[in-house]
């Protein structure tokens, strides 16, 4: 996961602009009503922020009974998603805040539209809330779907808040054999707590990340054979490790979590990846 700067948009302004365009009377003045409790709903996500405690954010039907929650989420899928609705300028700045427009959930896929880190069919007075927000890939977006976190264990990493990026707890192991493959998985820190390494395991299986991973490592190895073929005609296994060793470093200063880091890891340390068992794995 990769961490993204938090947006300076202001909730209560996001919202106003969202549905700036109604033209129901009645039903904008309802509308109008609730700005304030927007704005109590964004407090309190901020505070529970901090201590990355969103499970605690009690879930609703409506907002203070006066709007129902099918009225706010059509606020955001028909006034904020829509291509010419008053806050789309606002979903495409957020969308367009991810570095490179890279999922910062999964750190490979493009970003495609935006995830409710707490879902808006139970958080009805968070749908336009931008710290809510994040801009992430259509598969990362399904995978989390109307999931309400119900501990602190069960909440997946948010870019906005959690900075997991410079100790490594991505690992891959090279599976010795026929054809071969390599595995992902997560492992603990010493210098978080239990709660943030519980979190990232969370994360790592509820966005299956470690299928993504491993079908990319497989995928690198056969694309690279050629080469690691070369070099162990050349010199052997200690040429093919070499290799190895150059693309970890670079991969490594780069991002020390990418799936790639954690690949070329468990290549260049695998005697038998090394000595030919490259070999073993297929194109699909």
């Amino acid at each position: 996961m990769k961490v993204i700067a938090k947006p300076d948009l202001v909730a209560k302004d996001v919202y106003e602009t969202c549905i700036s365009k109604v033209k129901n009377r009645v039903l904008k003045e309802r509308f109008h009503q609730i700005s304030g409790s927007i704005e109590v709903a964004d407090k309190e996500y901020q505070e529970k922020s901090e201590e990355q405690q969103w499970f605690l954010i009690e879930s609703s039907d409506g907002v203070d009974g006066v709007v129902s929650k099918a009225e706010m989420e059509k606020i955001y899928t028909q006034r904020m998603v829509g291509k010419k609705a008053p806050g789309r300028a606002l979903y495409d700045q957020l969308k367009n805040a991810a570095p490179n427009g890279i999922c910062p959930l999964c750190g490979q896929r493009a970003v495609s539209t935006l995830d409710h880190f707490l879902p808006k069919a139970d958080f009805p007075s968070l749908v336009v809330v931008p710290l809510n927000l994040i801009p992430a890939c259509s598969d990362c977006n399904k995978a989390k779907l109307d999931k309400v976190p119900g501990s602190e264990s069960e909440q997946t990493l948010h870019p906005y808040y959690d900075d997991v990026t410079c100790e490594q707890w991505l690992f891959a192991e090279v599976k010795e054999e026929s054809p071969g493959s390599i595995r992902f998985y997560s492992s603990d820190v010493d210098v978080y707590d239990e709660a943030l390494n519980e979190r990232i395991k969370f994360h790592f299986r509820e966005l299956d990340l470690g299928s993504l991973y491993m079908s990319n490592a497989n995928s690198t190895v056969t694309e690279i054979q050629f080469r690691l073929n070369r070099l162990h005609e050349k010199g052997g296994k200690n040429s093919v490790k070499a290799y190895l060793e150059e693309e970890e470093e670079s991969r490594r200063n780069n991002h020390v979590n990418s799936w790639n880091t954690a690949a070329y890891q468990a290549m260049m340390n695998n005697d038998w990846f090394c000595d030919g068992g490259f070999k073993e794995f297929k194109s699909s």
